[in-house]
């Protein structure tokens, strides 16, 4: 296969990934939400189109992409029968994506806290389950070391001290780079920043888009004073913001399957709103994502949102709003437009 260059097929914007110097794609690729087929009924992964997907992101200048030793791929996660066989398989595909590429030419996020076998340390932020599920991790996507390692989800059977002395440790070794927090109320995230001994994350990945917004005053301010790089998903409101539910709904997207995503953001009171926005965009001669994402990226200095699609055509759109401009009276319109529920 022929090697690429990021970018040599749409114009990237590059910034510095908070204070840690590295400098990455403006846009993440995520692989929580993979290209899919339909097997008996359920939503499954499809291997060779997701790295397909994959592929393309890079070859549209996206060397920034995000992963978890959990995600799997699928859309039904609600299994009442604990399995572990699918563990780790997005990790395993964006590793056959990615190998041959030139390892300096991209960046990794994964992640660790959740359970991925059945025994009791299988989970969670304590050291054996870290040091075990980093290594496993590094062996499905083929690498030797990832740039940004998260922690993805409080553990409270763990102290702070215990997780930050564990991933500075795996600093030391050169297994990761950098270490950040994922869905951690702000005042934990607080308690981070203020240890003296030991080195503190430097970076968040939290969910925030135009209707969800209750980050806004909380984790993305504190990760802007003090140059946290802010990992957003779901930044279209898992396809809520790119209108796929003003008419009938789409029955392409992952809210008609994902239990976890039939909440706020489907709620009718933001129905007003979204059509509202869709004036707004055709207004200005752009799709609605592409409005809400522009919106995101003039929230913050250091905001890198994660993008999922099933097409290049989707991921194409999307990547454009980066040279979308808006002003401070069209981004308070934007705003006014959606309730906070």
């Amino acid at each position: 296969m022929p090697l690429t260059r990021p970018g040599d097929q749409l114009q990237m914007k590059n910034k510095s990934f908070g204070k840690t110097g590295i400098i990455a794609s403006e846009y993440i690729f995520g692989t929580w939400y993979l290209p899919n087929n339909v097997t008996n009924g359920q939503k499954t992964v499809s291997k060779a189109d997701s790295i397909k997907l994959i592929r393309k992101a890079y070859d549209l200048g996206i060397n920034f992409f995000d992963t978890a030793d959990v995600y799997r791929g699928v859309y039904n996660r609600d299994s009442k029968v604990p399995t572990y066989d699918t563990v780790g398989l997005s990790e395993k595909i964006l590793g056959e994506a990615l190998e041959g590429y030139d390892r300096d030419s991209f960046v990794v996020a994964t992640k660790v806290t959740g359970r991925t076998g059945p025994y009791p340390s299988d989970s969670g932020a304590n050291r054996k389950h870290v040091f075990s599920a980093l290594n496993n991790s590094l062996q499905r996507l083929k690498m030797d070391y990832v740039d940004f390692y998260l922690v993805h989800v409080p553990d409270p059977n763990t102290g702070i001290n215990e997780t930050a002395r564990t991933m500075n440790l795996l600093q030391n070794q050169a297994k990761i780079l950098h270490y950040g927090l994922s869905n951690f109320p702000s005042h934990g995230l607080m308690e981070f920043l203020k240890l003296e001994h030991h080195e503190p994350p430097e970076f968040i990945q939290d969910k925030y888009n135009l209707i969800e917004r209750e980050m806004e005053s909380s984790n993305i301010k504190v990760a802007e004073e003090n140059s946290l790089a802010s990992m957003i998903y779901s930044p279209l409101a898992q396809g809520v913001l790119a209108g796929r539910y003003l008419n009938s709904g789409s029955e392409e997207s992952r809210a008609k399957y994902e239990s976890l995503y039939k909440g706020v953001s489907l709620h009718e009171k933001n129905r007003k709103g979204l059509e509202e926005l869709k004036d707004f965009a055709s207004s200005k001669g752009i799709s609605m994502s592409q409005l809400a994402l522009a919106w995101l990226l003039h929230k913050g200095k250091y905001i890198f949102p994660i993008l999922g699609a099933t097409k290049a055509e989707q991921l194409e759109e999307n990547l454009s709003s980066g040279d979308i401009s808006l002003t401070t009276r069209e981004i308070e319109e934007l705003e006014n437009h959606f309730q906070n529920l």
